[in-house]
């Protein structure tokens, strides 16, 4: 992946290696706040790229002085989608005879 930066606004555009239309646009932090210059735009957007990595483990911060959210663990997104499904893992265990 790589990133551009508009000089005069710090809007953020993110490319796929290899592609010339971005797949993520972020003129702001994404609760709108501004970024104040091309330093913090570039900080975010290393954050961004880093990401996706499976192995980090945070998402990119949400607005000025946030600390970056976590991202759900395996276990999480797991329980999640078991309640989805309106089971709770109990249910899940007994179904499954565990």
């Amino acid at each position: 992946m790589r990133y551009e930066i508009d000089p005069t606004t710090f809007a953020i555009s993110i490319y796929e290696d290899g592609k010339d239309v971005p797949f993520w646009y972020q003129p702001d932090y994404p609760n709108t706040d501004k970024f104040d210059s091309y330093e913090e735009a570039k900080e975010w957007a290393l954050s961004a790229i880093q990401s996706y990595d499976v192995d980090f483990e945070f998402y990119p911060k949400d607005g000025k002085n946030l600390e970056p959210r976590k991202k759900p663990t395996k276990q999480e997104i797991l329980e999640s989608k078991v309640r989805q499904l309106g089971l709770s893992i109990d249910d899940l265990k007994e179904a499954l005879g565990l």
